[in-house]
Protein backbone atom coordinates (compact mmCIF):
# COMPACT_ATOMS: atom_id res chain seq x y z
CA UNK A 1 0.00 0.00 0.00
CA UNK A 2 1.32 3.30 -1.06
CA UNK A 3 1.66 6.23 1.44
CA UNK A 4 -1.16 8.34 0.51
CA UNK A 5 -3.13 5.32 0.69
CA UNK A 6 -2.01 4.40 4.39
CA UNK A 7 -3.03 8.25 5.22
CA UNK A 8 -6.78 7.79 3.53
CA UNK A 9 -6.50 5.03 6.20
CA UNK A 10 -5.54 7.02 9.05
CA UNK A 11 -8.40 6.30 11.75
CA UNK A 12 -6.49 8.62 14.66
CA UNK A 13 -5.28 12.12 13.11
CA UNK A 14 -3.94 15.11 14.60
CA UNK A 15 -3.85 17.97 12.52
CA UNK A 16 -1.76 20.86 13.76
CA UNK A 17 -3.05 24.60 11.95
CA UNK A 18 -0.36 27.79 11.70
CA UNK A 19 -1.14 30.94 12.88
CA UNK A 20 -1.06 32.19 9.06
CA UNK A 21 -3.44 29.72 8.08
CA UNK A 22 -6.32 31.75 9.43
CA UNK A 23 -4.82 35.36 10.61
CA UNK A 24 -3.79 38.47 7.52
CA UNK A 25 -2.85 41.35 7.33
CA UNK A 26 -0.24 40.91 10.62
CA UNK A 27 -3.30 40.33 12.96
CA UNK A 28 -6.73 40.36 11.60
CA UNK A 29 -8.36 36.39 11.73
CA UNK A 30 -9.21 35.31 7.91
CA UNK A 31 -12.86 33.72 9.57
CA UNK A 32 -13.84 31.96 5.90
CA UNK A 33 -10.61 30.60 5.90
CA UNK A 34 -11.39 29.61 9.70
CA UNK A 35 -14.74 28.45 8.94
CA UNK A 36 -13.44 26.05 6.19
CA UNK A 37 -11.20 24.60 8.30
CA UNK A 38 -13.71 23.68 11.12
CA UNK A 39 -15.81 22.76 7.90
CA UNK A 40 -13.23 20.51 7.12
CA UNK A 41 -12.16 18.68 10.89
CA UNK A 42 -15.87 18.04 11.04
CA UNK A 43 -15.90 16.08 7.73
CA UNK A 44 -13.08 14.00 9.05
CA UNK A 45 -14.88 13.47 12.83
CA UNK A 46 -18.00 12.18 10.50
CA UNK A 47 -15.84 10.05 8.34
CA UNK A 48 -15.38 8.15 11.85
CA UNK A 49 -11.94 9.47 12.59
CA UNK A 50 -10.93 10.70 15.60
CA UNK A 51 -9.22 14.01 15.27
CA UNK A 52 -6.89 16.07 17.78
CA UNK A 53 -6.40 19.84 17.18
CA UNK A 54 -3.13 21.40 17.57
CA UNK A 55 -3.94 25.39 17.49
CA UNK A 56 -0.99 28.01 17.06
CA UNK A 57 -2.50 31.58 16.90
CA UNK A 58 -2.87 33.22 20.90
CA UNK A 59 -0.05 35.13 19.98
CA UNK A 60 -1.95 36.56 16.76
CA UNK A 61 -5.53 36.95 18.66
CA UNK A 62 -3.36 38.99 21.59
CA UNK A 63 -1.82 40.91 18.68
CA UNK A 64 -5.68 41.98 16.77
CA UNK A 65 -6.75 42.80 20.45
CA UNK A 66 -4.18 44.95 21.41
CA UNK A 67 -3.89 46.38 17.68
CA UNK A 68 -0.54 45.52 16.79
CA UNK A 69 1.08 44.39 13.76
CA UNK A 70 3.22 41.51 13.52
CA UNK A 71 6.67 41.76 13.87
CA UNK A 72 10.23 39.71 14.17
CA UNK A 73 10.07 40.41 18.15
CA UNK A 74 11.34 37.72 20.48
CA UNK A 75 10.90 39.61 23.86
CA UNK A 76 9.51 36.73 25.55
CA UNK A 77 7.52 38.64 28.08
CA UNK A 78 5.77 40.76 25.58
CA UNK A 79 4.66 37.54 23.80
CA UNK A 80 3.58 36.03 27.02
CA UNK A 81 1.34 38.62 27.75
CA UNK A 82 -0.20 38.74 24.04
CA UNK A 83 -0.91 34.74 24.37
CA UNK A 84 -2.48 35.69 27.73
CA UNK A 85 -4.74 38.33 25.95
CA UNK A 86 -5.82 35.90 23.17
CA UNK A 87 -5.83 32.38 23.92
CA UNK A 88 -9.57 32.86 25.43
CA UNK A 89 -10.48 34.71 22.10
CA UNK A 90 -8.65 31.71 20.43
CA UNK A 91 -10.74 29.37 21.89
CA UNK A 92 -14.03 31.35 21.42
CA UNK A 93 -13.52 30.92 17.82
CA UNK A 94 -12.70 27.55 18.26
CA UNK A 95 -16.07 26.77 20.12
CA UNK A 96 -18.56 29.16 18.39
CA UNK A 97 -17.32 27.34 14.86
CA UNK A 98 -17.57 23.77 16.39
CA UNK A 99 -21.23 25.02 17.96
CA UNK A 100 -22.19 25.00 14.39
CA UNK A 101 -21.84 21.13 13.60
CA UNK A 102 -23.12 20.44 17.28
CA UNK A 103 -19.79 19.97 18.59
CA UNK A 104 -18.04 20.47 21.73
CA UNK A 105 -14.54 21.75 22.45
CA UNK A 106 -11.72 21.13 25.59
CA UNK A 107 -8.40 23.36 25.58
CA UNK A 108 -5.67 21.47 26.84
CA UNK A 109 -2.53 23.77 27.46
CA UNK A 110 0.86 22.26 27.70
CA UNK A 111 4.03 23.48 28.91
CA UNK A 112 7.51 21.91 27.73
CA UNK A 113 7.50 20.14 31.35
CA UNK A 114 4.27 18.87 30.89
CA UNK A 115 5.79 15.80 28.37
CA UNK A 116 9.11 15.59 30.35
CA UNK A 117 7.74 13.80 33.32
CA UNK A 118 6.71 10.40 32.26
CA UNK A 119 3.37 10.49 34.97
CA UNK A 120 2.00 13.81 33.66
CA UNK A 121 2.73 12.34 29.77
CA UNK A 122 0.17 9.68 31.21
CA UNK A 123 -2.18 11.53 32.80
CA UNK A 124 -2.06 13.76 29.33
CA UNK A 125 -2.78 10.75 27.58
CA UNK A 126 -5.53 9.75 29.43
CA UNK A 127 -7.12 12.93 29.84
CA UNK A 128 -7.11 13.30 25.93
CA UNK A 129 -8.81 9.77 25.48
CA UNK A 130 -11.26 10.88 28.05
CA UNK A 131 -12.24 13.98 25.99
CA UNK A 132 -12.81 12.00 23.20
CA UNK A 133 -15.04 9.68 25.04
CA UNK A 134 -17.41 12.51 26.10
CA UNK A 135 -17.35 13.83 22.50
CA UNK A 136 -15.18 16.91 22.85
CA UNK A 137 -12.49 17.87 20.45
CA UNK A 138 -8.96 18.09 21.85
CA UNK A 139 -7.59 21.79 20.91
CA UNK A 140 -4.08 21.94 22.27
CA UNK A 141 -1.59 24.67 22.39
CA UNK A 142 1.81 25.72 24.08
CA UNK A 143 1.13 27.12 27.43
CA UNK A 144 2.79 30.61 26.16
CA UNK A 145 1.53 32.38 29.25
CA UNK A 146 4.04 30.63 31.37
CA UNK A 147 6.90 29.12 28.97
CA UNK A 148 9.98 30.00 29.47
CA UNK A 149 12.42 30.21 26.30
CA UNK A 150 14.29 27.17 27.16
CA UNK A 151 11.34 25.32 27.89
CA UNK A 152 9.53 26.38 25.12
CA UNK A 153 8.56 23.70 22.20
CA UNK A 154 10.32 25.99 20.06
CA UNK A 155 7.08 25.94 17.23
CA UNK A 156 3.65 23.87 17.11
CA UNK A 157 5.09 21.89 14.90
CA UNK A 158 7.01 19.94 17.55
CA UNK A 159 4.21 20.08 20.30
CA UNK A 160 2.07 18.51 17.41
CA UNK A 161 4.66 15.61 16.54
CA UNK A 162 4.57 15.17 20.17
CA UNK A 163 1.03 14.56 20.34
CA UNK A 164 1.09 12.00 17.42
CA UNK A 165 3.25 9.91 20.00
CA UNK A 166 1.10 11.13 22.40
CA UNK A 167 -1.60 9.43 21.65
CA UNK A 168 -1.05 7.24 19.14
CA UNK A 169 -2.03 8.69 16.28
CA UNK A 170 -2.03 7.11 12.79
CA UNK A 171 -1.13 10.40 10.73
CA UNK A 172 -0.33 14.03 11.55
CA UNK A 173 -0.93 17.12 9.19
CA UNK A 174 0.56 20.26 9.56
CA UNK A 175 -1.35 23.15 7.78
CA UNK A 176 0.16 25.90 6.87
CA UNK A 177 0.64 28.28 4.14
CA UNK A 178 3.44 27.04 1.71
CA UNK A 179 2.21 24.22 -0.95
CA UNK A 180 4.26 21.36 0.59
CA UNK A 181 7.91 20.37 0.69
CA UNK A 182 9.63 22.29 -2.41
CA UNK A 183 12.99 21.58 -4.40
CA UNK A 184 15.23 24.74 -3.88
CA UNK A 185 18.13 25.77 -5.90
CA UNK A 186 20.22 28.69 -4.94
CA UNK A 187 20.58 31.99 -7.16
CA UNK A 188 24.40 33.31 -7.78
CA UNK A 189 23.09 36.07 -5.42
CA UNK A 190 22.56 33.52 -2.44
CA UNK A 191 19.20 33.46 -2.68
CA UNK A 192 16.54 30.53 -2.57
CA UNK A 193 14.62 29.50 -5.55
CA UNK A 194 11.82 27.20 -5.31
CA UNK A 195 11.06 24.97 -7.81
CA UNK A 196 8.50 21.51 -7.75
CA UNK A 197 6.40 20.31 -4.51
CA UNK A 198 7.12 16.92 -3.72
CA UNK A 199 3.81 14.18 -3.61
CA UNK A 200 6.18 11.92 -1.89
CA UNK A 201 9.59 12.19 -0.47
CA UNK A 202 11.39 9.81 2.49
CA UNK A 203 12.16 11.34 5.84
CA UNK A 204 15.23 10.17 6.04
CA UNK A 205 15.87 11.53 2.36
CA UNK A 206 19.22 13.52 1.42
CA UNK A 207 17.56 15.99 -0.07
CA UNK A 208 15.10 17.23 3.32
CA UNK A 209 17.98 19.02 4.73
CA UNK A 210 19.51 20.06 1.29
CA UNK A 211 15.87 21.65 0.85
CA UNK A 212 14.50 22.41 4.23
CA UNK A 213 15.16 26.83 4.78
CA UNK A 214 13.34 29.04 7.49
CA UNK A 215 10.10 30.59 8.16
CA UNK A 216 9.68 33.78 5.35
CA UNK A 217 6.94 35.22 7.76
CA UNK A 218 6.62 36.76 11.09
CA UNK A 219 3.32 35.49 12.04
CA UNK A 220 4.57 32.14 13.66
CA UNK A 221 8.01 30.59 15.20
CA UNK A 222 8.56 27.67 12.62
CA UNK A 223 9.39 27.09 9.01
CA UNK A 224 10.29 24.03 6.78
CA UNK A 225 13.09 23.25 8.71
CA UNK A 226 10.79 22.77 12.00
CA UNK A 227 8.34 20.84 10.21
CA UNK A 228 10.74 18.67 8.85
CA UNK A 229 11.91 18.07 12.50
CA UNK A 230 8.38 17.22 13.56
CA UNK A 231 8.44 14.93 10.50
CA UNK A 232 11.19 12.91 11.75
CA UNK A 233 9.72 12.96 15.29
CA UNK A 234 6.40 11.30 14.33
CA UNK A 235 8.40 9.39 12.29
CA UNK A 236 9.82 7.23 15.24
CA UNK A 237 6.28 6.59 15.91
CA UNK A 238 5.46 5.00 12.86
CA UNK A 239 3.27 8.40 12.33
CA UNK A 240 2.73 9.68 8.62
CA UNK A 241 2.96 13.12 8.06
CA UNK A 242 1.43 15.78 5.69
CA UNK A 243 2.17 19.41 4.97
CA UNK A 244 -0.31 20.97 3.00
CA UNK A 245 -1.83 24.36 2.27
CA UNK A 246 -4.32 25.51 4.90
CA UNK A 247 -6.00 28.01 2.94
CA UNK A 248 -6.85 25.50 -0.09
CA UNK A 249 -10.18 24.80 -0.54
CA UNK A 250 -11.13 21.52 1.25
CA UNK A 251 -7.83 20.29 1.98
CA UNK A 252 -8.44 18.30 5.29
CA UNK A 253 -11.20 16.74 2.89
CA UNK A 254 -9.17 15.93 -0.08
CA UNK A 255 -6.38 14.47 1.97
CA UNK A 256 -7.81 11.72 3.79
CA UNK A 257 -9.57 10.14 0.74
CA UNK A 258 -5.91 9.99 -0.66
CA UNK A 259 -5.60 13.23 -3.35
CA UNK A 260 -2.40 14.03 -4.24
CA UNK A 261 -2.31 17.99 -2.33
CA UNK A 262 1.18 18.93 -0.26
CA UNK A 263 3.67 16.70 0.68
CA UNK A 264 3.99 13.33 2.43
CA UNK A 265 6.91 12.57 4.33
CA UNK A 266 6.74 8.75 4.45
CA UNK A 267 8.24 7.35 7.64
CA UNK A 268 9.16 3.72 6.33
CA UNK A 269 12.55 3.39 6.53
CA UNK A 270 12.88 5.12 9.63
CA UNK A 271 13.82 3.59 12.98
CA UNK A 272 10.67 3.14 14.53
CA UNK A 273 10.01 2.87 18.10
CA UNK A 274 7.06 1.87 20.63
CA UNK A 275 5.75 2.82 24.79
CA UNK A 276 8.25 4.52 26.61
CA UNK A 277 10.61 5.14 24.21
CA UNK A 278 8.22 7.77 22.09
CA UNK A 279 8.10 9.79 25.15
CA UNK A 280 12.21 9.26 25.26
CA UNK A 281 12.53 10.60 21.81
CA UNK A 282 10.56 13.48 21.65
CA UNK A 283 8.66 14.38 25.79
CA UNK A 284 11.66 14.23 27.90
CA UNK A 285 13.92 16.56 29.00
CA UNK A 286 17.15 15.33 29.85
CA UNK A 287 18.74 16.52 32.34
CA UNK A 288 22.47 15.69 31.51
CA UNK A 289 24.50 14.53 28.64
CA UNK A 290 27.36 11.55 28.02
CA UNK A 291 29.55 12.28 26.03
CA UNK A 292 30.51 8.42 23.92
CA UNK A 293 33.77 7.37 21.65
CA UNK A 294 32.87 6.15 18.03
CA UNK A 295 33.00 2.74 19.00
CA UNK A 296 30.55 3.10 21.16
CA UNK A 297 28.36 5.37 18.81
CA UNK A 298 28.25 2.74 15.98
CA UNK A 299 27.90 0.19 18.45
CA UNK A 300 24.59 1.79 19.48
CA UNK A 301 23.31 2.92 15.87
CA UNK A 302 24.56 -0.08 13.82
CA UNK A 303 24.07 -3.11 16.38
CA UNK A 304 21.16 -1.74 18.82
CA UNK A 305 23.72 -2.10 21.66
CA UNK A 306 23.72 -0.72 25.06
CA UNK A 307 26.48 2.02 26.38
CA UNK A 308 28.58 0.30 28.41
CA UNK A 309 30.93 2.53 31.14
CA UNK A 310 34.39 1.44 28.84
CA UNK A 311 32.84 3.69 26.08
CA UNK A 312 32.25 6.94 28.36
CA UNK A 313 34.77 9.84 27.69
CA UNK A 314 32.86 12.05 29.88
CA UNK A 315 29.68 12.81 31.88
CA UNK A 316 28.64 16.39 31.82
CA UNK A 317 25.55 17.87 34.71
CA UNK A 318 24.47 16.06 37.47
CA UNK A 319 21.52 13.26 37.65
CA UNK A 320 20.26 10.66 39.61
CA UNK A 321 19.88 6.85 38.67
CA UNK A 322 17.23 6.64 35.92
CA UNK A 323 17.18 10.12 34.48
CA UNK A 324 17.29 10.78 31.05
CA UNK A 325 20.19 12.02 29.61
CA UNK A 326 21.26 12.72 26.08
CA UNK A 327 24.14 10.84 24.02
CA UNK A 328 26.41 12.59 22.35
CA UNK A 329 29.79 11.77 20.07
CA UNK A 330 33.21 13.34 20.15
CA UNK A 331 32.16 16.49 18.58
CA UNK A 332 29.31 16.70 20.47
CA UNK A 333 26.67 15.69 17.54
CA UNK A 334 23.48 14.18 19.20
CA UNK A 335 22.94 10.48 18.46
CA UNK A 336 20.73 9.25 20.98
CA UNK A 337 18.55 9.84 24.42
CA UNK A 338 18.30 6.92 27.41
CA UNK A 339 17.87 6.62 31.16
CA UNK A 340 21.02 6.08 32.92
CA UNK A 341 21.59 3.56 34.90
CA UNK A 342 24.30 5.04 37.45
CA UNK A 343 23.80 8.62 38.64
CA UNK A 344 26.49 11.23 37.06
CA UNK A 345 29.11 11.35 39.87
CA UNK A 346 29.08 6.88 39.28
CA UNK A 347 29.71 7.06 35.82
CA UNK A 348 32.68 9.78 36.16
CA UNK A 349 34.37 6.93 38.19
CA UNK A 350 33.59 4.31 36.17
CA UNK A 351 33.70 6.36 32.49
CA UNK A 352 36.09 3.94 30.21
CA UNK A 353 36.56 1.01 32.52
CA UNK A 354 35.59 -2.12 31.70
CA UNK A 355 31.89 -3.67 32.94
CA UNK A 356 33.61 -6.17 35.31
CA UNK A 357 35.74 -3.24 37.14
CA UNK A 358 32.24 -1.29 38.42
CA UNK A 359 31.94 -2.72 41.60
CA UNK A 360 35.60 -2.68 42.43
CA UNK A 361 35.47 1.22 41.70
CA UNK A 362 31.81 2.19 43.39
CA UNK A 363 31.53 -0.61 45.72
CA UNK A 364 28.65 -1.74 44.08
CA UNK A 365 26.83 -2.97 41.10
CA UNK A 366 23.57 -2.39 39.30
CA UNK A 367 24.49 -3.44 36.18
CA UNK A 368 27.23 -4.17 33.30
CA UNK A 369 25.31 -0.97 31.22
CA UNK A 370 25.49 2.96 31.67
CA UNK A 371 22.42 2.94 29.78
CA UNK A 372 20.41 -0.04 28.50
CA UNK A 373 19.36 -0.64 25.30
CA UNK A 374 15.59 -1.21 25.99
CA UNK A 375 16.03 2.44 27.86
CA UNK A 376 18.07 4.20 25.29
CA UNK A 377 16.38 5.70 21.78
CA UNK A 378 18.46 6.37 18.64
CA UNK A 379 17.86 10.02 17.29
Amino acid sequence: MDVRSQLADAKRVVVKIGSAVFVKDGNRVDRPAFASLVEGLDAVLRDGRAVVVVSSGAVAMGRQCAGEQADDSRDIPRLQALAAMGQSRLMEMWETEFSHYDRKVAQILFSRGDLSERTRYLNARRTIGKLENLGAVPVINENDTVATEELRFGDNDELAAMTAGLVGADALVLLSDVEGFKEVTIDAAGNREYGRTFDVIAVDDPRVDEFAGPSEDNLGTGGMVSKVRAARIAARSGVITAIAPGKQPRVLQRLVVGESVGTVFDPADAEQVAGRKVWLGSGAIAQGEIRCDRGAREAIQKRGASLLPSGILEVNGQFEEGEVVELVDQQGELFGRGLSVYRADDLRQIAGCQSDAIEAKLGFKLLDEAVHRDDLVVL
